[in-house]
């Protein structure tokens, strides 16, 4: 990223977005936003209050009645004309995307492209909607079913993808009619805040995206407000457990994306360099901060070595850094403290208990090194069931790496988590195919790739890894209600 455009984007105040204008109290509160890369501030953003919620809601409200008359035609020409206009700020928010949460800045600004797609994905989707109707039991009795907007959205993103899991929710709220309600998290608000601008002033009517922000309390207070008819989130399975009793007092829909401890399964008749590509995107990718990531590997015996040694190799040559300076960086720091020290405890505990170190483990050294939240790509073999690594979701890039003899024994192991969000199979055999994506208990199953999160295909977690559906044409029915209209003809 271009050093001037650094010096544009930091050290700015940044307020709430309502009713197509950004908003900062004379009094307010500020919260830092921190550079993962280099520990320092790299802007300030301002805390809503409930009053400022309230207003949210009330903007949201107001915009509604008009958003949700328009035809679905029409509002595809509104939204494909705003994400135009986003891309063309593609270079801005992908950059503050880097500055505050630590990827690359060429994976950041990837990001912001791919997320406009998604939203231009549900607003075709939309246009395609079917009523139907029913057989009646009369000649002039009819019958017909047909879908409306819920209404004010709720809608609660985290920080490892901020924008990019903020489409995948406000693309369907947006097709079907809906106005919507974004809380950020407080880590990373700057990239999804200036994502909803741009979409406001690239044609979305004002009031129809609302930006608050905040801490953890403002996001409960969105939950619970009782205009909101729908609350979309991805976060923690905690988070997920409490929002879903808040939300059973209003009995507000609810879509959530919670977290995973994603299996890998490599068979003995695998493509070893096709597993130890997968695993390595997977596993290291945004410094393993997905809830896709590959959280565990199960590798048959005859293969583990070879396996080993080739994700080795992959992990190693894996450049580390700051990627809004470097061009050539294929990771960034871990986004927070508490992440850094999450994965630090995991990894000391599977040793603790016997695990042998492969590679990483540590910080880099090197000077560059000094400040900021930075940690090598790690492979653990030797792991058994009582580590951390192999029940806890990491959140780091840190693969621990199992065996298994028979496919029974592989699946076993892969299924004994409270998590089913997303599973990876290795095998050239169709049966065996076959019997691991039907057996597998998990939401997702793919096999000899790691392309979980497409346009076209459901994204649901089992277990305790979510409720509901996001991406795909089905979620477009988390945001909408059903009508049956029954009309008696009279002579």
């Amino acid at each position: 990223m271009d050093k001037s455009l650094i010096d544009q984007l930091s050290g700015l105040d940044w307020g709430f977005y309502i009713a197509g204008k950004m908003i900062i109290p004379e009094h307010a509160n500020w919260d830092n936003i921190l550079s993962p890369a280099t520990e320092k501030p790299v802007g300030r953003i301002a805390q809503a209050s409930a009053e400022d919620l309230n207003l949210a809601v009330a903007a949201a409200s107001e915009a509604f009645s008009r958003w949700a008359d328009i035809s679905a035609w029409e509002r595809e020409k509104i939204i494909r004309k705003a994400t135009s206009y986003t891309r063309s700020q593609a270079e801005k928010i992908g950059g503050l995307m880097a500055l505050e949460q630590g990827k690359p800045y060429a994976q950041s600004y990837s990001e912001i492209i791919a997320s406009c797609d998604i939203i231009d994905y549900y607003a075709a989707e939309a246009i395609r909607l079917e009523g139907y109707t029913n057989p009646t039991e009369k000649t002039d009795l009819y019958s017909w079913v047909t879908w409306q907007p819920v209404g004010i959205c709720g809608l609660i993103t985290p920080w490892n993808y901020p924008v990019s899991l903020l489409s995948w929710k406000l693309g369907p709220a947006l097709a079907t009619g809906c106005t919507v309600v974004v809380k950020p998290t407080e880590v990373t608000p700057l990239s999804p805040l200036s994502f909803c601008m741009a979409l406001t002033e690239g044609g979305i009517p004002p009031g129809v995206i609302n930006v608050i922000t905040g801490k953890g309390d403002m996001g409960s207070a969105l939950v619970s407000h009782p205009a909101v008819a729908k609350i979309a989130m991805t976060g923690s399975t905690a988070t997920g457990k409490k929002i879903m009793q808040t939300a059973a007092f209003h009995l507000k829909k609810v879509s959530l994306e919670l977290g995973g401890h994603c299996p890998a399964i490599v068979c003995a008749d695998a493509d070893p360099d096709n597993a130890a590509e997968v695993i390595a995107y997977k596993g290291f990718r945004n410094m393993g901060q997905s809830c896709s990531s590959v959280n565990r590997v199960y590798v048959h015996h005859s293969l583990h070595d070879v396996l080993v040694a080739k994700l080795k190799e992959k992990a190693l040559s894996l450049s580390i850094g700051d990627g809004t300076y470097e061009a050539k960086c294929d990771l960034g720091p871990m986004t927070t403290r508490a992440a850094l020290d999450k994965v630090e405890a995991h990894v000391k505990d599977a040793i603790e208990k016997g695990a042998t170190l492969i590679c990483g483990g540590q910080r880099p050294a090197g000077e560059k090194y000094n400040q900021g939240f930075y940690y090598t790509p790690t492979l653990l073999t030797m792991v058994n069931k009582h580590m951390r690594v192999m029940n806890e979701e990491t959140f780091g890039p840190v693969v621990p790496i199992d065996t298994f003899e028979t496919l029974d024994e592989a699946i076993q192991k892969a299924n004994d988590s409270e998590y089913g969000l997303c599973a990876y199979v290795f095998t050239r055999d169709f049966a065996t195919t076959m019997k691991l994506s039907r057996k597998l208990d998990s939401g997702t199953v793919c096999v000899n790739n790691g392309a979980v999160n497409t346009a076209y295909g459901p994204y649901e977690g089992w277990k305790d890894s979510g409720v509901g559906v996001e991406l795909s044409g089905k979620a477009l029915f988390e945001y909408l209600k059903t009508k049956h209209i029954k009309i008696q003809s009279l002579p």
